[in-house]
């Protein structure tokens, strides 16, 4: 029997589908997991508000760190003990949260994390365990039954106790979106805490709004107002103690290159070449939160 105040998922909202951020709230109000949307849309949506979860609106777009944050911050305000992270378009299966919650409990584990299922494509996406030398190792599941640890994973499906968050701080507020879970769980692996991966516990994941196929590798295409967050932050990597400079160099040199990817087979060349333009400058001067071009441009 999951106890009160043992668990409360938070989910980071944005202009969603409300049928499809409905769908994720009632699947784990049935599985008895508490729930609260902070939701970072221009407007605030008034079926939140009568859905039976404490719905918190923050007047307009904070970024994903911020309003994870003020998440993490009602939770333990509240006395629970841990913390699950979704999507607000996430699919969760029946007895998700007890599966993970058994598993947390049974390896004493501190943070603890699902495998991922491309929803299109139906391939498992690589969990990749960043070493303290910044060489990177993909690690999958193969249908195994057996634990095992990564150093970083994406926030979806995520649990974790809200002690740590004491410990090694809350997300970064000033990256706005890109690489908030991965400087976080680097943080983390900093101080000796792994990610434990639990392979009996599967979630379905998409990475971009779409994507497309060059030399047989997939790109994915987010729109130009969130590639500036993603070229810039790739620079700020940089400025991290805790992050290896050769994975801040990787992913500088793979930023620019899928930027320009995308502004070479994208329409929309003009705000892709704005983006990167700016990102790159922006990065290398560490500018922080929001793009102060844009801030009525969409995120997603």
């Amino acid at each position: 029997m999951i106890n009160t105040k043992q668990i409360c998922a938070i989910i980071v909202a944005y202009n969603p589908v409300l049928t499809d951020l409905m769908q994720t709230i009632a699947s784990l109000k049935r599985q008895l997991c508490d729930v609260v949307v902070v939701d970072n849309s221009p407007l605030e949506i008034m079926e939140l508000k009568d859905a039976g979860i404490e719905y918190l609106w923050l007047k307009g777009n904070k970024g994903i760190a911020l309003a994870q944050n003020v998440g993490i911050e009602y939770c333990v305000e509240n006395s629970y003990e841990n913390v699950i992270f979704f999507d607000q378009d996430s699919k969760i299966p029946d007895n998700f949260i007890r599966n993970m919650l058994q598993f947390a409990a049974d390896n004493n584990a501190l943070i603890s994390a699902p495998v991922f299922y491309d929803e299109a494509r139906g391939f498992e996406y690589a969990i990749t365990h960043i070493k303290k030398n910044g060489f990177r190792e993909k690690l999958y599941s193969h249908g195994r039954k057996e634990t095992f640890t990564s150093s970083v994973v994406i926030s979806s499906g995520s649990l974790v106790k809200t002690a740590l968050f004491e410990q090694i701080g809350m997300m970064d507020a000033s990256l706005f979106i890109d690489y908030v879970d991965t400087e976080w769980c680097l943080r983390c692996f900093n101080q000796n805490h792994l990610v434990y991966i639990n392979p009996n516990a599967v979630m379905i994941h998409s990475i971009g709004n779409s994507s497309f196929s060059i030399f047989g590798f997939s790109v994915p295409v987010h729109s130009a107002a969130r590639r500036y967050y993603r070229v810039r932050n790739a620079f700020r990597l940089l400025g991290y103690s805790h992050v290896p400079k050769l994975l801040a160099l990787r992913e500088i040199t793979f930023c620019i290159v899928h930027s320009l990817i995308l502004i070479f087979h994208e329409k929309d060349k003009r705000n892709y070449l704005k983006s990167f333009i700016s990102g790159v400058w922006d990065g290398i001067r560490n500018v922080k939160g929001e793009n102060p071009r844009t801030s009525n441009m969409e995120h997603k």
